[in-house]
């Protein structure tokens, strides 16, 4: 009797929301056994351990990593310590899906990308918005000369109540280096450079506020750390205008907190067509528009199996756990996210700076 080999075996380092509710069911859903769990709260740990079944519980990072029958783990730690506990993982053997944002700075990219380079392992980065059929559609659609040539890319997040708590380590900026722009922002940035094919960016003009979140405004209903009172100091809206190479531009525009109508939004513009992609109540509508041959624009037919779905976490870990056992190819590359890194960090300190910027 033959039998197929054996599931791949995952930790998990980092009991947050983002792993009760998204990692560990997707690696589940993809027949990956987890063995281990880690959180520096020990109760929560325990927790976590408990409903989901998993022998070996740890408080530390280093602990779980010397744990010998991994294959690979989960990030879902701040921001702050993604590179060290993502370059120890590779050193310890394990392939690594690391949360959004890659890193707090673009040194620190470039190290996991070297650590990974050097132990031969998988590093990808959860850029789980690329996995929805619409934004494939897009990318298609861009890459096939459709649209002709692109002079311009409007991408947007707004919420109205979106602030992760107060007092958590999402509005601390020691813990998360940033506020939207590194939570929802590299989400939208990550979005509209995929779709773009990564065109090259030679300039980046930023502001950051967090003026609502300094005031109280705005709390949502997001983490698990999640209070009404507490240090925020980090920005709760980021915009950015991104000058490509060939003369276009890239628009950006997120918030946690904002007096104005929530909105998710892509809308591309080219020379022979545009899409507009839009994301309300869990669903997401995508229209393609053309002109005839009388130059008259309107929207275009389009293909009903492209509007929405398909991706998410449990497409985003699929991919990841297939690139492991299957050798398929990354569907984010660790190089794409060390770009969108210094993208980020060119928007933050162009903020400071109040000047457009070199990339």
């Amino acid at each position: 009797m033959t039998t197929g080999p054996k599931p791949l075996r995952a930790g998990i380092i980092g009991c947050g929301a983002i792993a009760q509710e998204g990692h560990i069911p997707a690696l589940i859903a993809a027949g990956v056994e987890i063995r281990a769990v880690c959180d520096a709260n020990a109760e929560r740990a325990r927790e976590v351990g408990k409903k989901f079944d998993v022998a070996s519980v740890y408080t530390d990072a280093d602990a779980l990593l010397a744990q010998s029958d991994l294959d690979l783990v989960t990030i879902g730690l701040p921001n702050v310590f993604h590179t060290r506990v993502a370059t120890a993982a590779l050193e310890a053997g394990k392939h690594v899906l690391c949360e959004k944002p890659m890193s707090v700075t673009a040194a620190g990219a470039e190290a996991m990308l070297a650590a990974a380079t050097a132990s031969g392992k998988l590093l990808s980065v959860n850029q789980h918005m690329r996995f929805d059929r619409s934004s494939l559609a897009m990318r298609d659609a861009v890459a096939s000369g459709r649209l002709g040539d692109i002079y311009l890319a409007d991408v947007r997040m707004v919420r109205q109540n979106g602030i992760p708590g107060y007092g958590g380590w999402f509005t601390n900026r020691d813990l998360a280096g940033h506020g939207a722009l590194f939570d929802i922002g590299v989400h939208m940035l990550d979005l509209v450079l995929f779709v773009l094919g990564f065109p090259d960016v030679v300039a980046v003009k930023g502001y950051l506020s967090g003026r609502l979140g300094r005031s109280g405004v705005g709390l949502g209903s997001w983490g698990i750390d999640r209070a009404r009172t507490g240090r925020f100091d980090v920005d709760d809206t980021a915009a950015a205008t991104l000058t490509l190479a060939r003369g276009g531009q890239v628009r950006l525009h997120v918030s946690w907190a904002s007096f104005a109508p929530a909105e998710e939004r892509l809308s591309v513009y080219g020379t022979l067509g545009g899409i507009d992609r839009v994301a309300t109540g869990g669903s997401t509508q995508l229209q393609f528009f053309g002109a005839d041959e009388d130059g008259v624009i309107a929207a275009l037919p389009l293909d009903k199996s492209v509007q929405a779905g398909g991706g998410g976490w449990t497409g985003a870990i699929d991919s990841f756990v297939r690139s492991v056992r299957d050798g398929e190819p990354l569907f984010v590359r660790p190089e794409e996210t060390v770009l969108t890194t210094r993208i980020l960090e060119r928007i933050v300190e162009s903020s400071a700076e109040q000047c457009e910027l070199a990339l």
